[in-house]
């Protein structure tokens, strides 16, 4: 029904509050939303805590995550604020996510002070760096590469979905992904992680292209793959142009240290293709 579910870990955080945090159970400034794909059926981009379902590549595998958002609201005054996207997690990882927010808030927050005020006082890059070791892929174990209520190794499906009895555009979806990782190098850019900021870069430009090479019928997930194939497939047909070829001009990572020049330079090339892909997607949806 999503990318990764989120009915089996709803049930788990639920019991996480009643067991462990009764305060919040009565608390009506905390809203905690959850949906299991981007598409916002349950609202996440308006919750003071946010999840919605993902997945994470680790090697050759992939497991399944949740995005976590926060600081979105409704402020009651026909006004509202749109959380932000602030790190992904392996979705086993989610209980004691949200353990280390609520302890958080209760701990530091100002007396009287709303969850919303709370968020915007300290700012995303403060629950980034907070919430960081929770993203740690070099301490998975086993059980992290199962979803919830599953016992089968994770993976994403390549097929229409079905989200609230609509029918999900794959495409856009893995569009939305990009703009995640194009947010998440800019995010690591600001706080001068430039390793960081030029592989999130690096994986704007793969996930783009996969996404476009969808639209062609083309379903592959080897990254060096993408490069080629959309080489092959819409650089070949003149619909992209990169001087010599789209995968030597992603690939030109291997060529620079992780510089602040380079890091700014790639990032807003990364941000151009985003966008020529976002048109060219366009032109399809509306041909």
């Amino acid at each position: 029904m999503g990318i990764s579910n989120s009915t089996g870990i709803s049930r788990e955080l639920e019991k996480v509050i009643r067991e462990e945090y009764p305060d919040f159970v009565y608390n009506q400034d905390i809203k905690i939303k959850i949906s299991g794909c981007p598409n916002s059926c349950g609202q996440h981009g308006l919750a003071s805590i946010g999840f919605h379902g993902s997945s994470i590549k680790h090697g050759k595998l992939v497991l399944p995550a949740l995005q976590v958002l926060l600081g979105g609201g409704v402020k009651g005054n026909g006004a509202g604020v749109v959380a932000d996207k602030v790190i992904k997690v392996p979705s086993k990882r989610g209980l004691d996510t949200l353990r280390l927010l609520l302890d958080d808030y209760e701990e530091n927050a100002l007396e009287g002070e709303y969850y919303a005020d709370y968020y915007a006082r300290l700012g995303e890059q403060y629950f980034y760096h907070k919430l960081k070791p929770l993203a740690d892929l070099t301490t998975l174990k086993d059980e992290d590469y199962l979803d919830w209520d599953s016992t089968n190794t994770f993976e994403v499906l390549k097929a229409v979905g079905e989200c609230a009895g609509v029918i999900i555009d794959l495409v856009a979806t893995l569009i939305f992904e990009t703009e995640e990782k194009l947010d998440w190098a800019k995010q690591a850019l600001q706080a001068r992680q430039y390793a960081d900021a030029i592989y999130h870069a690096y994986n704007t430009f793969v996930n783009g292209a996969k996404a476009l090479l969808l639209t062609e019928d083309i379903k592959t997930n080897a990254q060096i793959t993408v490069l080629r194939e959309f080489d092959k497939a819409l650089v070949g047909k003149g619909a992209f142009s990169f001087g010599e070829n789209f995968e030597a001009y992603v690939l030109r990572i291997n060529q620079y240290e992780p510089s602040k020049d380079f890091a700014e330079q790639y990032i807003a090339e990364a941000e151009t293709f985003l966008q020529e892909v976002k048109a060219y997607r366009q032109v399809e949806v509306e041909s």
